[in-house]
């Protein structure tokens, strides 16, 4: 949702979709980040009484039931391992809906970024149990690799035309057009 409203930012195809994007994302975001908070507050207060942060994440329904969905695919020491997660989707938005333009930025941005969280997810592990995190760390290995072809294919290294996009893609293309006009 956020890249979508964003995006709807630049187009600005009227101005009722333009107030509407900005009311869907601001709700969202002060939603979700108060959500993030009150977890991270949860914890604490669960590791200043019982010294362990899974004692009121864990073991209260009510807390579980109405918070839970931020923060049990995590370890409970890593419960706020969800902000840096909503920030990278935030950050990630803004590059794709407003980087349009500016190609060359939004390739390294979103390479820095997917780096960041290979990286960070690699080295804290922060998911319930094994298979997750190895899961997850498969998915930011792909998206990683998904930037770096971005990167290569957007012509940022000058490279022969022949490495910039399979000619096959051109030729189907082509073709496609060529039968739809019949």
């Amino acid at each position: 949702m956020c890249i979508l409203c964003l995006w709807e930012i630049t187009q600005r195809d009227s101005a009722a979709e333009v107030v509407l994007a900005l009311f869907v994302l601001i709700s969202m975001c002060v939603a979700l980040g108060w959500a993030a908070l009150k977890v991270v507050r949860l914890a604490k207060r669960s590791v200043s009484q019982h010294k362990n942060p899974a004692y009121i994440l864990y073991s209260d329904p009510a807390a579980l039931n109405k918070w839970g969905f931020l923060y049990v695919q995590f370890r409970a020491t890593a419960y706020y391992f969800v902000m840096p997660l909503l920030a990278y989707v935030f950050v990630k938005a803004l590059f794709i809906a407003f980087a349009q333009h500016q190609p060359v930025v939004q390739a390294v941005a979103l390479v820095i970024l997917e780096a960041v969280l290979l990286i960070g997810i690699s080295v804290l592990r922060p998911y319930m149990d094994r298979k997750t995190n190895i899961f997850n760390i498969s998915i930011a290995s792909v998206n990683f690799i998904n930037v770096v072809f971005l990167l290569i294919f957007t012509n940022i290294f000058n490279q022969p035309v022949s490495t910039r996009s399979p000619p096959i893609m051109n030729t189907s293309l082509r073709s496609f057009r060529e039968l739809s006009l019949v």
